[in-house]
């Protein structure tokens, strides 16, 4: 769990604008910064240009991803785009599967305090809750 401020080890650009972020505790986060890129005038050549897209790189000390001087996103926005979007990708797989909280935290291995911790956006979702996720629907499709 990172504490204080969010710094990141390691960056890489993933399919559309989706970067996928190592943060300096050895945590892993998908985030699509899609919406944060449209939002502003000095992202335009981002959003046109994938190629340049895809030359992200980790910031001094890494407080922040850049593409260049003026182009770059906080790791503070960072982690806090990692927080909201994990949390509504489970909260969206549980509802989609009419599961509870607690079925849903059974059902994937996780306790019930940290399906509530990583629902409420306090804590980044693991790869491996999103791993038993499609592990979970994969058995399911196959039943």
């Amino acid at each position: 769990m990172q504490r204080g401020t969010p710094n990141i080890q390691a960056v890489r650009a993933d399919k559309g604008h989706r970067l996928l972020v190592v943060w300096k505790g050895g945590e892993e986060s998908a985030i699509d910064v899609s919406g944060h890129i449209s939002t502003y005038a000095i992202f335009a050549p981002l959003r046109r240009n994938s190629r340049l897209f895809r030359h992200v790189a980790v910031g001094e000390w890494g407080w922040c991803v850049r593409w260049s001087q003026q182009m770059e996103i906080s790791a503070d926005t960072l982690w806090r785009l990692a927080l909201d979007q994990g949390a509504a990708w489970l909260r969206e797989w549980r509802t989609t599967r009419g599961m509870t909280q607690a079925e849903a935290a059974h059902a994937l291995g996780v306790s019930q305090r940290m399906w509530r911790y990583y629902e409420a956006g306090e804590h980044l979702l693991p790869k491996t809750v999103r791993l038993a996720g499609a592990g979970h629907d994969a058995l399911a499709a196959a039943a």
